[in-house]
């Protein structure tokens, strides 16, 4: 009889916390200027898009940029327009992504397991320290999970009805094929390529041959044709070469070789995701190593065998590739929040080892700020320690003290200590990035500089001498002209031979023909110019670069 008003009093509890995290976590994407490198490319391109009018082909500082297909760059020039060009204009789209898996996944969660563990388990996905911070960083992954979460839910949720509402099967789908071809629009043949295996690897495992009947084959493949195909063969047509650059080399020449130099060991992801599911890292554990054994009949549709199999062949899958960065697993994430969800993270060892692990981590950053402290520092590393200290040491109080009173919850008032937990590491998460993000802006943007360095001539060029600062474009509102530079913007300066400076000797007959011009160089190389007789007066400069004028 008690059982029934507990339950609603649970839910409510988790439902205020997650409206409450969702407040704040919209409240600081403006808090901390654009990071280099993804953030400055990501924004730029967008905002070119709208200076130019061509939404067709991505350039990036007025360059071809066809690294990766355009839906984020649309979205986020929607939200720019909408908006302003601001900081967290720019990021809008990336944090309503990450909101909008956790929606889908509740709403999974929900259906097969019920209103408190789909709540429990967006929960545990908004609090994993890699999905903060991928969802208030600025790249393409956490709209690629989004789509991935979504794809594998659409999925999910059409099966559980295959037996008694056809129509509403069909509609989810074909919802599965759209996100598909989404996920394929923001990065690539991998949108359909980690669903598609999933499925096969999933109907092996459980035996699933209906699953195949109720797929939508034709409708759903003519969808994703019809979303997808155009831009390829418009971008084609406007850019020949276009295709085999984004499929040839960003997608097999990027997986199979070390093109990108991005090698990591095998092992490396099963360390980001440890890591990264902090502080669920027990019930990620459980869920990666139980979640393959059934939970219904050979032949009956287990959702939960979808979502452990969504899990573990992309950690397998990235794992495989000689191409390596940490934000690739953010879609690992979701599918254990739910898995740990479902099989009861709330259990009483789990949960003290989460709380338990908390604690820990607040004595480790005492320590490692001691540590390092006593090394002899100076310079650069001598300003971030001191920068940073005071954050980290507030932040480590915090962890300890929260998992402390967590463990001794445990018990009595498991559901409190659940909430403590997830608000603890979805607070320590967003506060390390988004107060220490912007407590050491000046290492990774541009904007302080330019704040220093004043106004700017309307008319003058601005160069970047062996170096590129890609917040530099969005910031400045103009095109910057790279020297001796080529890195990511080499597709680009072949395809346009007007742009770039290829030589400093260049650079210093342009230098001096300037009445004003404006460069970003490293301070060796600053030095150098100026014994060359190159007139530069200082506006402004960090640990890497000076800012200077012509005059």
């Amino acid at each position: 009889m008690n059982r029934d008003p507990e339950a609603r009093r649970e839910t409510r509890a988790w439902a205020l916390l997650l409206l409450a995290c969702g407040i704040v976590w919209f409240a600081v994407l403006g808090a901390r200027p654009l990071f280099n490198p993804d953030e400055g490319r990501y924004a730029q391109i967008p905002a070119e898009m709208l200076a130019t009018g061509d939404f067709t082909v991505p350039h990036l500082d007025g360059l071809v940029y066809l690294e990766k297909p355009p839906l984020q760059y649309w979205a986020t020039a929607l939200a720019l327009a909408a908006f302003g060009h601001h900081e967290w204009a720019a990021r809008l789209v990336t944090a309503s992504a990450a909101v909008l898996a956790l929606a889908f996944l509740y709403g999974l969660g929900r259906r097969a397991w019920g209103a408190e563990r789909g709540l429990l388990a967006a929960a545990m996905g908004a609090s994993m320290l890699l999905y903060v911070f991928m969802g208030q960083l600025m790249t393409l992954d956490m709209l690629l999970s989004c789509w991935l979460t979504i794809a594998t839910v659409a999925f999910c949720r059409a099966q559980l009805e295959r037996e008694h509402d056809a129509a509403r099967s069909r509609a989810w789908m074909l919802g599965c094929w759209a996100a598909m071809a989404a996920a394929t629009l923001t990065k690539g043949l991998i949108g359909i390529v980690l669903p598609g295996a999933v499925l096969v690897l999933y109907t092996l495992l459980q035996r699933d041959r209906a699953a195949w009947r109720h797929l939508e084959l034709l409708r759903g493949l003519a969808l994703y044709l019809v979303l997808v195909v155009p831009w390829f063969v418009l971008v084609e047509r406007a850019h020949p070469g276009a295709f085999d650059f984004l499929i040839v080399r960003e997608h097999f020449q990027r997986y199979l070789t070390r093109i990108h130099d991005r090698y990591q060991p095998w092992w490396y992801f099963l360390m980001i995701v440890g890591a990264g599911s902090l502080p669920w890292l027990p019930q990620a554990t459980r869920a990666l190593l139980t979640g393959w054994r059934r939970q219904r009949p050979y032949g009956e549709f287990d959702p939960a065998r979808v979502l452990w199999v969504s899990a573990a062949f992309t950690l397998l899958f990235f794992s495989l590739s000689d191409s390596k960065l940490a934000p690739y697993v953010v879609p690992v994430l979701p599918p254990l929040a739910l898995l740990g969800a479902a099989r009861g993270p709330g259990a009483l060892a789990d949960l003290r080892l989460a709380a338990a692990l908390q604690v820990a981590l607040g004595a480790l950053l005492v320590v490692a700020i001691v540590v390092y402290g006593r090394r002899p520092l100076s310079g650069d590393p001598a300003w971030t320690y001191a920068t940073l200290r005071p954050w980290v040491a507030a932040l480590a109080g915090v962890l300890v003290a929260a998992g402390a009173t967590a463990f001794a919850l445990a018990r009595r008032r498991t559901g409190v200590a659940l909430r403590l937990v997830a608000a603890t590491g979805f607070g320590v998460a967003l506060a390390l990035l988004a107060g220490g993000g912007t407590a050491v802006a000046q290492r990774y943007s541009a904007k302080p500089l330019l704040a220093s360095a004043g106004p700017l001539a309307a008319d003058a060029p601005i160069y970047t001498v062996d170096c590129f600062d890609w917040t530099l474009p969005f910031y400045a509102q103009r095109l910057v002209e790279p020297v001796a530079y080529r890195g990511e913007l080499d597709y680009g300066l072949s395809a346009d031979r007007t742009r770039g400076v290829a030589t400093l000797e260049e650079f210093a007959v342009r230098w001096h023909a300037a009445a004003q011009a404006y460069a970003l160089v490293p301070h060796a190389r600053a030095a150098e110019l100026r014994a060359q007789g190159l007139p530069m007066r200082e506006l402004a400069h960090d640990f890497d670069n000076v800012f200077v004028s012509r005059r």
